[in-house]
């Protein structure tokens, strides 16, 4: 059973050290999001996608060691947590088990409060388009006018465009 402790530990560490790149690289990309940088932007998300998928893999890695200790222990394998399997573990591993967890719960936390942010940003920038758009259609769509005789003139939309690069 103490093999699988510290296989469980191996893989907490593992996705610990994925989480804290997932962070990285969400910081990352707030900055591309604030200097509107979309090409740049593009690639971090695909890394993120890369690092979510390794992150599953670790998840399922973690939830057959789970599965396997509760099995050992005669424990119901859904309702284990990690907190109840760092007390019980033998007292180093159990101490490293308790450490890795509280650090665990922090690089989640501040992974959260980051992912907000970028949220954030990003609906923000979705006001201002939404905005602009909003503008240029009223800018298409001129006002419908009266003739002399008061018939309603709706002129057709069109969108006129002037380029002063001069």
């Amino acid at each position: 059973m103490d093999r699988l402790f510290s296989d469980l530990v191996a893989i907490l560490r593992q996705e610990i050290t994925h989480y804290r790149s997932l962070l990285g690289l969400v910081r990352r990309e707030r900055a591309r999001i604030v200097k509107g940088e979309l090409t740049a932007l593009a690639g971090i998300v695909r890394e993120k996608e890369v690092l979510t998928r390794e992150l599953a893999q670790l998840e399922k890695s973690r939830a057959s060691v789970l599965d396997r200790l509760a099995n050992e222990m005669g424990e119901p394998t859904d309702i284990l947590p990690l907190a109840h399997i760092a007390r019980i573990a033998p007292s180093e591993l159990g101490e490293t088990l308790t450490a890795l967890l509280e650090e665990f719960r922090g690089v989640i936390g501040r992974l959260v409060t980051a992912s907000d942010v970028n949220r954030n940003l990003l609906d923000g920038c979705l006001e201002v388009v939404q905005g602009s758009l909003d503008l240029f259609r009223t800018v298409a769509s001129a006002n419908a006018t009266y003739g002399a005789s008061g018939q309603l003139n709706a002129p057709h939309p069109t969108l006129i465009a002037l380029n002063q690069t001069a």
